[in-house]
């Protein structure tokens, strides 16, 4: 090999990393007699590799240095691209795990009846908000192409039955009343609860917007409310039921001292026993109401063959009905028609207010007068004794426009207890003594057995009639 061929001037040599991130810089040593390579070398041989992002111009000073010819530096770096945030879904509403928690009273003490099963939700109500992912942030290879990012994952709205999406898809809303839970990963809500079993420990009370219908049998200490209609397929025991619509209770109910049954509108049950059940409207059974508490709007009706009240108190406004009336052993039953029993309920708490407002005006108009008689000017009292002074009289001008009202609705209620609107009691079979029957303010005591009698009121008194 002739001494020229033994002479190499030194060489740029340029490699990428994967996707061109990356671009490494080696410049080789001369060989012999050859020449080193300069800055300008360097310079011409990224260019014509397209590089022309992130070169770090330190590096090419180092490359050029003897010490670190022939090795490979990394010269240029590409800006990797940021991928975007992920979507996320907001509920509004407590997921069913989070509503199974047991709540303490300030003593400590847990109620194991709440157990927060259902979960309210009234029409138009946000339920979901949908947070959009981000596009993210591009990159830059060293060529300076840029490289599109990773969009965020999105999601849709969990959208399920009775539940409505804005146009941008970003909320989600209630379609109606009821209640809000997740069913296959949707959010649902329904209008209509329904419970395939027993209210007890198991389901905790229940508090609903809409209809609740219930597979089982309200057992003792626990409560079912709903706006709507209530339908339970078994019995109520010691147990308390409100509805804002109608109760059926296809078994019968014996809802004892603690119990209560109270309908916006209608009641229909088998049996009633040892029971206070009120209704907006009527009240319906099949076989019997024993020894219980029963008034109503509209009418009592018991329909069948054996159909009897016995005991109690029955209260009606328009009819009350039944084919026996009391018991061969003359049980105290109390059946009254004509008054509506929520008025008549009014009248009580009004008169009973009345009397307590009258009392303390009494006792106002008592210290006032003692001061009229002392002759004692407001100028020579105590600022303390003064201020007292003119509350209390206050005080005596806002009890008697008080009283001034309860008394006009009291004036009010008994002109209307005066109307009996063709109410009347009906024993279809018989009516035993023992039963007393009250139609407006007028009373009349059965002592003997009658057959099929009505009663019906006539000039102001109780008339017995045949319905042979």
């Amino acid at each position: 090999m002739s001494e020229q061929n033994m002479n190499k001037d030194g060489q740029v040599k340029i490699s990428f990393g994967p996707g061109k991130m990356y671009a490494f810089l080696e410049v080789t040593a001369p060989i012999g007699e050859g020449v080193p390579c300069k800055r300008e070398q360097v310079l011409k041989a990224l260019k014509d590799h397209e590089i022309v992002y992130g070169i770090n111009d330190s590096v090419i000073d180092q490359a050029l240095q003897q010490q670190n010819w022939n090795k490979r530096l990394l010269v240029a770096k590409g800006l990797e691209p940021e991928s975007g945030t992920d979507g996320k879904l907001i509920y509004k509403f407590p997921l069913p795990q989070e509503r199974l928690k047991l709540q303490e009273d300030e003593k400590g003490n847990i109620d194991y009846r709440e157990r927060g099963l259902i979960y309210n939700v009234k029409m138009g109500e946000l339920l979901v908000e949908r947070i959009p992912p981000t596009d993210g942030t591009p990159g830059r290879d060293v060529t300076n192409r840029e490289i599109p990012p990773k969009r965020g994952r999105d999601y849709h709205l969990p959208r399920g039955k009775n539940t409505v999406a804005d146009q941008e898809q970003r909320y989600l809303f209630a379609n109606c009343d009821g209640h809000v839970t997740l069913a296959d990963g949707k959010v649902v809500v329904d209008s209509i609860l329904v419970i395939g079993q027993d209210i007890d420990f198991a389901t905790g009370n229940i508090d609903f917007i809409g209809n609740v219908v219930i597979h089982g049998n309200v057992t003792p200490g626990f409560k079912v409310h709903a706006s709507g209609d209530i339908e339970i397929e078994g019995f109520v025991e010691a147990a308390e039921v409100i509805a804002g619509g109608s109760i059926q209770v296809k078994g019968g109910i014996t809802a004892g001292a603690k119990g209560l049954i109270k309908a916006g509108q209608n009641i229909f049950a088998r049996f009633i026993e040892n029971s206070t059940v009120e209704a907006g409207g009527d009240i319906v059974v099949r076989d019997s109401i024993m020894q219980s508490l029963v008034r109503c709007g509209g009418s009592v009706k018991v329909t069948d063959h054996r159909a009897r009240i016995v005991g109690g108190t029955v209260l009606a406004f328009n009819l009350v009905e039944s084919k026996v009336l009391g018991s061969q052993l003359a049980t105290q039953t109390i059946v009254e028609v004509g008054i509506n029993p929520h008025l008549r309920e009014e009248y009580q708490v009004l008169i009973k207010t009345k009397a307590e407002k009258k009392k303390v005006y009494d006792n106002l108009q008592q210290s006032l007068q003692s001061f009229q008689s002392s002759n004692v000017s407001l100028e020579n009292l105590s600022d303390r004794r003064r201020l007292a002074l003119i509350k209390m009289l206050d005080d005596f001008k806002s009890l008697r426009s008080e009283i001034d009202s309860y008394e006009e609705r009291i004036a009010f209620l008994e002109s209307e207890f005066e109307k009996t609107h063709n109410a009347k009691i009906r024993a279809l079979d018989i009516v035993y003594p023992g039963v007393r029957i009250t139609i407006g303010q007028s009373v009349y005591t059965v002592n003997d057995p009658i057959k099929y009698a009505q009663f019906i009121n006539e000039d102001g008194e109780v008339r017995l009639t045949s319905l042979s």
